[in-house]
């Protein structure tokens, strides 16, 4: 394989580029990897009026672009010129796949209808190419990009950005450092003010990527030339200039044939004082820039081959991360859902055995914040002497009582027993904001989900639902735990409590084990009370002592409850009804689950789009370059 099949090689892979959107213009936010930059390429710029599309038909030795005043390229044109060994000339436009064009002012009339149905009656320019290839014995293989000519100031009829618009997207063609710039600048206007020279040192001010091209010699003024600049003494470029001469409005007028143009354009040079040179005249430019952009590819496979190679690797774990596309038939949909609620679940399940958040704040519930809350119950108010009295008072009505106030005792404890339900529905509510706190985090967690915002979001209102129902079927067992305690008090206990408060400093370690709520042996509950309040402490002791019982019971069994009716039922069915749910879904139900996030679709396309044109562009370039015998190291 020779560089000119290196050549070929490129414009294959530049073809493969612009069917796959990956071109100057389409580089988006620049986050998807891009072989069109990646690739030696020639950029064709000059002013409005500078020759420029002249010099691509002479080089092509075809009319065939569009003619006029003003903006007349309007769009970037990829021109892709392959060397045949024979037969006619034809051209192919890659929209219209298929057709061949031979009648080449058949093909001036396509560019000028592709680029008004792209651009409408509203849009002045556009930076989407239109790609064309040439098949000739007359040319060498060499792609050129034709761009729009820079403008100074707008023409009426054009939109007051025209100006900017076009510099923007010349910029963006030639800014890469893997384009070569043939900047085109006629000759009989100052150099100094040359549209061309200005955008190319802007990107390329060490002139590496730039290449010269003097049009309009043979109209400049009488008595002047242009033989400083190509001799390489003004206006220096490090690859220098070369001049051309085009044919002229009259000769585009008569029909005058690119043969005998291009032996005009020998003639003039031949009798003129640019004789002595050898960088002036269509094939020298032609050679020229061939030499340059096959020199180029050359220098740039190993690089390429490296880029290529980590963009498919970066593309892969991308991909990867991005999940797989969604099958199409019910059964493997319904198992896709089925199986993210069991990553869902185990994911909630995990978060809950753990630490921190899980299991370790359940138990912060239980044993500090119920404790606490008990412990904060207005039992003193409650349990004061004249209280104590007054629901004593009240219970006796009309009737004192005779030796113990049982009617008393009763009230009291009851009113002590109520109000153990806040704390033990505010513990069922702690645990419940736990693990609504769980769920979220393991929606978070779960990274497929995000594919599948419906699926994301109506699985987490089915578990938040669960959460709920459990939760209030939790709330009515430790209510009714409460409720118990005052429906049925232990008289067994009762009467030890009694026994102990009247053993006093007698008692034994059981008696003093004993305790009133504020921790008291309830034996010494009334040491040193005077006389006329012996009669109520005793009371107050007695019942503060059931109550503080109760209280250690409940400490105890309303987290056996909550764990049970509440937590490990969430751990083993939170989407137990739901899944049964989605078993018995139809195809249009469980698509609507797995709707996904459009920009994810897209995402997820344009990589797999790129990693093609990628592995394809990696093939062939490794293909190539061992048909060569190159080695390179990376």
């Amino acid at each position: 394989m020779g560089l000119d099949q290196l050549v070929a090689l490129v414009n294959r892979l530049q073809s493969a580029c612009s069917l796959l959107g990956d071109n100057a213009s389409s580089g988006g936010d620049g986050s998807l990897p891009s072989l069109w930059n990646a690739l030696p390429q020639v950029v064709v710029i000059g002013g409005q009026s500078s020759g420029k599309s002249s010099v691509l038909e002479s080089v092509v030795g075809r009319d065939f672009l569009p003619r006029g005043s003003g903006i007349v390229t309007r769009r970037p044109l990829v021109l892709q010129l392959i060397k045949t060994d024979g037969g006619n000339d034809r051209a192919e436009f890659l929209h219209l796949k298929g057709e061949v064009f031979q009648d080449f002012d058949a093909v001036r009339e396509e560019i000028e209808d592709e680029t008004r149905r792209s651009l409408g009656p509203s849009k002045a320019v556009s930076p989407e190419p239109i790609q064309l290839t040439v098949h000739s014995k007359n040319v060498p293989t060499l792609t050129l990009v034709d761009m729009p000519g820079l403008t100074k100031i707008p023409i009426e009829g054009q939109p007051k950005s025209i100006v900017q618009d076009i510099d923007n997207m010349v910029m963006d063609f030639v800014k890469g450092d893997n384009v070569i710039i043939l900047a085109v600048s006629p000759a009989n206007a100052d150099i100094a003010t040359s549209d061309a020279i200005r955008m190319a040192r802007t990107v390329d001010p060490d002139g590496d990527r730039t290449i010269g091209v003097l049009t309009k010699l043979d109209i400049m003024d009488r008595g002047t030339n242009a033989l400083d600049i190509l001799d390489g003494r003004s206006c220096v470029l490090k690859h220098g200039w070369v001049g051309v001469v085009n044919r002229s409005q009259a000769d585009i007028n008569g029909k005058v044939d690119m043969k005998k143009a291009r032996a005009q354009e020998e003639k003039f040079f031949k009798d003129s004082e640019y004789a002595h040179l050898k960088n002036v005249g269509t094939t020298n430019l032609s050679n020229k820039v061939v030499n340059h952009l096959e020199q180029a590819i050359l220098r740039q496979l190993p690089q390429i081959q490296s880029y290529l190679n980590d963009s498919v690797i970066d593309l892969h774990r991308e991909l990867e991360d991005l999940g797989v596309h969604i099958p199409s038939d019910r059964g493997a949909m319904l198992h896709m859902v089925l199986e993210l609620c069991r990553t869902f679940e185990r994911e909630f399940a995990d978060l809950l055995d753990g630490g921190r958040g899980g299991g370790e704040s359940i138990l912060e519930a239980f044993e500090q914040k119920l404790v606490q809350n008990i412990r904060n119950l207005p039992f003193k108010e409650l349990y004061s002497l004249k209280n104590v009295a007054q629901i004593i008072n009240e219970a006796d009505g009309y009737q004192p009582h005779l030796i113990a106030p049982e009617m008393g005792y009763r009230r009291l404890i009851e009113s002590g027993l109520g109000l153990l339900k806040g704390p033990s529905e505010r513990c069922v509510e702690e645990v419940h904001g736990i693990l609504r706190g769980l769920v979220e985090s393991a929606i978070h967690e779960c990274k497929d989900l995000t594919r599948y915002p419906t699926l994301r979001a109506e699985m987490q209102r089915v578990a938040y639902a669960s959460l709920e129902a459990k939760k209030e079927e939790t709330r009515r067992m430790v209510t009714i735990m409460v409720e118990m305690e005052s429906s049925y008090l232990t008289a067994e206990f009762f009467r030890r409590v009694v026994s102990a408060q009247m053993a006093g400093s007698n008692a034994g370690p059981e008696a003093l084990n004993i305790r009133t709520l504020n921790g008291v042996p309830v034996s010494a509950a009334t040491e040193g009370a005077p006389p006329e309040e012996l009669h109520l402490r005793r009371i107050t002791a007695h019942v503060s002592a059931y109550v503080a019982a109760v209280c250690d019971q409940l400490k105890t069994t309303v987290p056996k409850a909550v764990v049970h009716s509440l937590v490990l039922s969430s751990k083993k069915e939170l989407l137990k009804s739901w899944n049964m749910q989605v078993a018995g879904m139809g195809l249009d139900s469980l698509q609507r689950l797995l709707s996904e996030d459009e920009a994810v679709m897209k995402r997820r396309t344009d990589c797999s789009n790129r990693l093609e044109l990628l592995q394809q562009a990696a093939g062939e370039i490794a293909a190539a370059t061992a048909q060569m015998g190159l080695q390179y190291g990376r």
